[in-house]
Formats: C-alpha cells, structure tokens, sequence
C-alpha cells in the first residue's frame, strides 16, 4: 500500500515552514482498526528504565504494517534478551526513533487503536491518543471477567483462555502480541463499542 509521510521540512530564508508528503510504500493496508505492541530494552544503572527497542503494528486482519527495529538513544545497559529477544545486533542497524515515533504518529492519528498494556508503549514512543480511541485488551473489565481474572491479566493468559494460542513462549514477538491483542478485541468488538458510544459523544461534546 503506498502512504504517504508528511515530512517537515527545514526553515526557509523568510521564516516559513513548508511540508512535504514523501511516498512511502506499506506491506499492508491501514484499516480503521490497528493494534500496536512495542519491545523494549533497558537503560540507566540498574537497566530498569525503558527505551524503545522494536515497534509492530497489524491491521484487522492481522497483516503487518509496520515491523522495525529502533536504534537506542542512549545506552543499553540490559537488552532483557531473554523476554524481549533483541540483540545488539538489531537495534545497532535499527530505524532512527524520530523517524519511526513521526510514522507511528501519523498512522494511529484517526484510528482505533488496539493493545495490551498501551500505555507502556506509548510511552516510550512519546505519544498520546485519545482515550476514546484506545481498545486496551488489558483494561476491558468483561475480558478478565471472562478470563476469571480477579486483576489485570496478561496476554498470554488472555490469549490461551480465548484463543487457545500458547504466544510468548519464550522471548515475546510484537508482532504475535499485537496480532493476539487484535484477535482478543474482535472477540469482544460489538459489545465494547456499543460500551464506548458514550465516550465518544461526549468526546465529541467537549469539543
């Protein structure tokens, strides 16, 4: 699918700004629904801070979008290897983070979008979304009602109990979480949407 990036371009010598749109071609569509789900690895003395390591993001279907890695902005002090999988080696030839965060940006701004735990990933991607347009399997109470969960549960334990799918065996894949997260809401898509109706009048009411 060919998208095109806006991308801001350098000062001019009268002082204006002036954007460009640079083609760039997807392997997959951007549907009105996409789920998200990001690796990190650690940085700081104790490696217990995040940094964006890897970003993935599938339509409803389940094709993938966007897969890449990310070039760390600073240090890595742990790669958590055993439950992220990253390596030096992938990040070291990774995507630069300004360029990667200004194409998620632009490709969740408007849509659905679906996750696990989204607040961890668009936090170390430096994003916001509306709330009314997060779909966050881990917050949907009847999804861990469901799942006879009396907390918030994991994805793996989510995505056996609905899906009977064994993900995260190992080192986790943000491409399998995102496309189990996506699974999950579509389960539960009628009966939670009609449950966001009224977030999104008064969304749209405040306005």
């Amino acid at each position: 699918m060919l998208y095109y990036l806006t991308v801001k371009s350098q000062v001019t010598r009268t002082g204006n700004r002036s954007n460009r749109k640079s083609p760039l071609l997807l392997p997959a569509e951007v549907t009105n629904r996409i789920a998200l789900d990001c690796e990190m690895v650690g940085i700081g003395p104790d490696g217990k801070e995040h940094m964006l390591a890897r970003v993935s993001i599938v339509n409803e279907q389940g094709d993938v979008i966007v897969d890449c890695y990310v070039k760390p902005q600073e240090t890595v002090t742990d790669y958590r290897t055993e439950i992220s999988g990253i390596r030096p080696e992938h990040v070291n030839k990774g995507v630069d983070f300004k360029t990667i965060r200004e194409l998620v940006r632009q490709l969740i701004h408007g849509k659905i979008l679906v996750g696990h735990a989204l607040k961890n990933d668009l936090m170390v991607l430096n994003l916001k979304h509306p709330k009314y347009n997060i779909r966050d399997t881990s917050r949907y109470r009847p999804i861990a009602k469901k799942a006879g969960s009396f907390g918030t549960p994991s994805l793996k334990s989510i995505a056996y109990v609905f899906l009977r799918e064994d993900i995260q065996d190992g080192s986790h894949c943000s491409v399998e979480d995102a496309r189990a997260a996506m699974k999950i809401y579509m389960l539960f898509e009628k009966e939670w949407e009609k449950s966001a109706l009224p977030t999104w009048i008064g969304a749209m009411g405040s306005d």
